[in-house]
């Protein structure tokens, strides 16, 4: 499906027999992303312009002929970085879905992979990429061909760019502190939810309990809030309910609020969501 908003043009496409693969090819000028993560890996390549982000510390811009990667969990956000803004091709795996094709590259990787940074100038290779997410969006071509085609693009990805994991650290007080939040959030994100109430189950300060949290999210209480309520929402809507019906029942205002919220985090409005089932 294809929509043409000033300037704006976004495409998003759904693979229900590729582990629900999803893909985005967009042109935007005044899009700007929120803070927010993916449960899964997000690789793609700039077409045009540039886009700007903020990822593990650092200011970063991908341009035109870059490629662009999220690890999973990985907080970033993202804008345009002139007036042309940019156009790019993006794939975004399901959870678990780049890791299942590393297992079977058990020789090579002992852990997990990870991708140091988020942007790659392996040009060769995003030409790769650019190629078949064009064919995936564009021909009538066979699920087998697809499947293969991706299975090794990933493969090829994870040989030429992927590092092993570092062994998680173990839980600090800060760290408890920030998952009995991230669980309270979970739990009853379709409430109104307080500050005081976080502070309550966590019995530290309003404002220890949001250094602490940035600290360790790189997001506020209130933006993990609002990426668990779309997320939930989301989840909603692949069950086909309307998406009203889905902004009530996790807890925001109204329909034009999730539509607000939905937008600054996934870049496409519930309804381009919804039209790709």
């Amino acid at each position: 499906m294809g929509i043409r908003s000033s300037k704006e043009t976004v495409k998003f496409l759904r693979f229900p027999d590729i582990g629900n693969l999803e893909l985005l090819h967009a042109t935007y000028k005044k899009q700007e992303f929120s803070p927010h993560y993916h449960k899964g890996h997000v690789i793609g390549v700039i077409e045009k312009g540039n886009l700007g982000f903020d990822y593990r510390g650092e200011k970063v811009v991908a341009s035109a002929g870059e490629i662009n990667i999220a690890d999973p969990g990985e907080v970033h956000n993202g804008f345009s970085v002139s007036k042309e803004g940019w156009q790019y091709r993006m794939f975004y795996l399901k959870q678990g879905q780049l890791d299942r094709i590393c297992n079977e590259l058990c020789d090579k990787f002992v852990a997990m992979p990870f991708f140091r940074k988020g942007v790659i100038k392996d040009y060769a290779f995003a030409r790769e990429i650019h190629t078949l997410h064009k064919d995936f969006e564009n021909s009538n071509i066979s699920l087998l061909e697809k499947e293969s085609r991706f299975h090794t693009m990933i493969s090829n990805f994870i040989l030429r760019h992927a590092r092993e994991t570092v062994a998680p650290v173990s839980p600090g007080s800060e760290r408890k502190i920030v998952m009995k939040v991230k669980e309270y959030i979970q739990s009853f994100y379709d409430s109104n939810i307080s500050l005081d109430d976080l502070s309550r189950i966590t019995g530290i300060s309003r404002y220890y309990l949001l250094r602490v949290f940035a600290e360790e999210t790189g997001l506020t209480p209130h933006a993990y809030l609002n990426f668990v309520r779309v997320s939930k929402a989301r989840e909603l809507m692949e069950k086909k309910v309307p998406i009203i019906d889905a902004a009530y029942a996790t807890g925001f205002f109204d329909q034009s609020h999730l539509n607000r919220i939905f937008k600054k985090i996934y870049g496409i409005t519930p309804g381009q969501y919804c039209n790709a089932f």
